[in-house]
């Protein structure tokens, strides 16, 4: 620990010494008038970050990049433009990107960049757009993320969760707007109140992210972005949707206004989901209901731009259907969730080329029934939580170049206050009147609060090699007042670490080889809940250990202006894993395992066929074992290859279609049971009618496949054939 501090001291106090670095100066403009582009994201594949344009279109990267690279330009409406290959570079001249007139409808994801999130050069990085977002209808983040390889799903329902290969339950970091998604749900962050109607773009890290984030972050990063405001005009959308299959009524608006230096937006969505149609049957308890708003507001102030936010979404009898709910209703009656958010970023400010200040508050209040069915004989009861609590963070990062080297530090604090929850017991007569009401504290006050400073940086050791390293340390408190397991105090410090390699463009290229250090602390709710959740009734352990992980990532891309391909294989050793395991059904409890390692491989790819067609591939296979007795782990993804084939016809019509084959679960964890494999066909199809009237709608699962919708025991059958039909209008 002492080692890393000098480090970061010695480090720290470099990045005060001016100095001069080569730096790619560019500059944007639109293919069809000529005219710059402004406010718009660049971004290199490979590289981490991206930089914005001015009122000018230009931008300047550095260190400049050895060519041949790709650029990746998204506008300032969140549409991604073909992606531009640069060959040479002349030093003595700026750097001319022109960007296709069309924005190409069929650019909808893009390997190799994923510019919200602080990735180490190790991770698999995805971006996927707004576009591909509304064309596949997806109703959380989970099905949105469904085609990165490496993202698996953990519970089901709306409630479901992605996980980064296969580290679940807090393994996973989820941003949104830059700030932490932090939940008590023992399954690991959700964000089941976020309606990806208000999504700009998700990026995906696939790796270990605790440098930058420290604790939850060694699986990956899932970083969301909502809707930016226009710069000019005032303009306003309205989409009405209906589903079949999945009885799925939902209505969205958003309104924006520019003026000149900035803009705002106000969005809002109203969703209603009945149980959906299983194979053959209804699955019952598969509803859901929300509601949600969103403002946001941009200015900028000479270099700097200044954003803040504010979310709120309300959740209305959120169901977790199980084999069950005919007994036994398990749902929460309201999830409510309060986000604000504030951040200023700016360029050229004391030295440093880039600074980021950014601060969150939130708060979180839900509700967990498990409702008993009464029967002639046995009177009805719910076994309730009740749980609430408040969330910050508060984070800054510099950036500075120093000769050809690239330093990015920073700090950041954040945590949860005021956790409390209810184990409430509610007993019934055979008449249907409340004859006992017991409520048992769970947690009386817990708080937890998480302070860390990083420094990482990247630095050319020779001609296409470049070396990048990175330290964090941390101090981790978590308290316990009352409650069920008493007054409780655990405190300790933490440190990551990573270092990595890369080689190339060697004839389009390049090589990364990464060795990581990574921590994770339990959740308060790990360590001091006790009560329902919606598996069934769970006991913490206020004794745990921090996880730490030892990881190795290779990677290896290939980009051309028109083929983009990426292979990965990584290799994880975890020690003090925490898992949840159950001594009866329903009935769970958390511990350490010893050592356990998890392997894996994934390939990803995105080819430009010509003539409308445009292909991506994705496939992976991940294994999860615990070295103490060989037993395998859970939240594993079972075998998976996926292709989408996406056909654009002049700029009205476009088309995709998606063929997924996953695999048999033959391995299942302590708390699973073994699934049998599937195959699902997607086809989703969107006409312009005009510039202001759009029609889209898709059908999934069109084989009408029965699959588990979880390897639970109490699994329940995923949704059969279903589809949407979306009309959305532009003013």
């Amino acid at each position: 620990m002492r080692r890393l501090v000098l480090g970061l001291l010695v480090i720290g106090w470099s990045v005060a010494v001016p100095a001069a670095a080569e730096a790619l100066e560019g500059r944007l403009v639109d293919g069809r008038t000529g005219r710059p582009i402004a406010n718009a994201e660049v971004t290199i594949a490979g590289l981490t970050g991206a930089v914005k344009t001015d009122a000018d279109g230009r931008f300047s990267w550095k260190p400049d990049p050895t060519p041949p690279f790709l650029i990746i330009v998204i506008m300032s409406d969140g549409r991604v433009a073909k992606p531009i290959a640069v060959e040479r570079l002349d030093p003595a001249a700026v750097l001319t990107v022109t960007v296709e007139a069309a924005v190409n409808e069929q650019v909808t994801v893009a390997s190799g960049v994923a510019p919200s999130i602080d990735a180490a050069p190790g991770a698999a990085m995805t971006l996927l757009t707004a576009r591909d977002l509304v064309q596949r209808g997806p109703a959380n983040l989970m099905q949105a993320v469904e085609n990165v390889p490496g993202v698996s799903q953990v519970s089901e329902g709306h409630a479901a969760v992605p996980a980064v290969r296969g580290l679940a339950r807090g393994r996973t970091l989820i941003l949104i707007d830059g700030s932490r998604v932090s939940s008590e749900r023992r399954v690991g962050p959700s964000a089941t109140f976020m309606d990806p109607s208000i999504v700009e773009s998700v990026d995906v890290a696939r790796g270990p992210g605790s440098v930058a984030y420290g604790s939850d972050a060694f699986g990956g990063v899932i970083s969301v972005r909502t809707k930016r405001p226009a710069y000019t005009g005032t303009h306003a959308t309205l989409s009405a949707t209906a589903g079949v299959g999945i009885p799925d009524h939902r209505a969205e608006f958003s309104v924006t206004r520019g003026f000149g230096s900035g803009g705002v937006i106000v969005s809002g969505h109203v969703r209603d989901v009945e149980d959906y149609r299983g194979p053959d049957e209804t699955v019952l308890n598969s509803g859901s209901a929300d509601r949600g708003v969103l403002a946001r507001a941009e200015r900028r102030l000479g270099p700097g731009l200044v954003t803040v936010s504010w979310q709120s979404d309300f959740g209305r009898d959120i169901e977790r259907p199980r084999d069950n709910s005919g007994a036994i209703r398990f749902y929460s009656p309201y999830e409510d969730s309060h986000r604000f958010n504030a951040m200023y970023e700016r360029t050229s400010v004391a030295g440093l080329s880039a600074v980021r200040l950014s601060g969150f508050l939130g708060s979180t209040d839900q509700r967990s029934d498990q409702d008993r069915v009464p029967t002639p004989t046995r009177a009805r009861d719910i076994v309730r939580a009740d749980i609430s609590a408040r969330d910050f963070q508060v984070r800054a990062t510099g950036e500075k170049t120093v000769g050809g080297a690239r330093l990015e530090f920073g700090a950041d604090i954040n945590g949860r206050a005021g956790l409390e929850a209810h184990d409430v017991i509610i007993q019934y007569d055979l008449s249907g009147d409340i004859v006992s009401s017991t409520d048992n504290l769970s947690i009386d006050s817990a708080r937890r609060t998480d302070a860390g400073f990083f420094l990482q940086a990247d630095a050319p050791v020779a001609k296409r090699l470049t070396a990048a390293g990175g330290v964090r340390v941390d101090r981790v408190t978590n308290v316990n007042d009352g409650g069920y397991f008493g007054d409780r105090s655990v405190s300790h410090g933490a440190a990551a670490g990573f270092a990595a390699i890369t080689a190339g463009p060697f004839a389009r290229l390049t090589l990364t080889a990464q060795v990581a250090r990574g921590f994770r602390d339990p959740t308060l709710s790990d360590r001091f809940y006790r009560g329902p959740t919606g598996r069934g009734f769970i006991t913490g352990n206020p004794d745990l250990k921090p996880e730490t992980s030892l990881q190795v990532d290779l990677g290896a891309r290939y980009a051309t202006g028109r083929i983009r391909l990426a292979g990965y294989f990584y290799h994880y050793r975890i020690a003090n894993l925490i898992e949840r395991y159950q001594t009866e059904t329903d009935f769970f409890f958390f511990r350490n395992r010893g050592r356990t390692r998890i392997r894996g491989v994934e390939f990803e790819a995105q080819a430009d066929l010509g003539r409308g067609y445009a292909l991506e591939a994705a496939a992976q296979i991940s294994r999860g074992l615990a070295l103490d007795d060989g037993a395998d782990l859970d939240d594993m993804s079972p075998d998976s290859i996926s292709f989408v084939l996406r056909k654009s016809i002049g700029t009205k019509f476009s088309a995709f279609g998606r063929l997924a084959v996953l695999g048999d679960d033959t391995r299942p964890g302590p708390s699973e049971i073994a699934a049998p494999g599937h195959t699902n066909v997607d086809f989703g199809a969107s006409w312009f009618a005009s510039s202001r009237i759009e029609v889209r709608g898709a059908v999934k699962n069109l084989l009408n496949q029965e699959y588990y919708a979880s390897p639970d025991p109490r699994f329940v059958l995923a949704p059969g054939v279903n589809g949407f039909l979306t009309l959305h209008l532009k003013f």
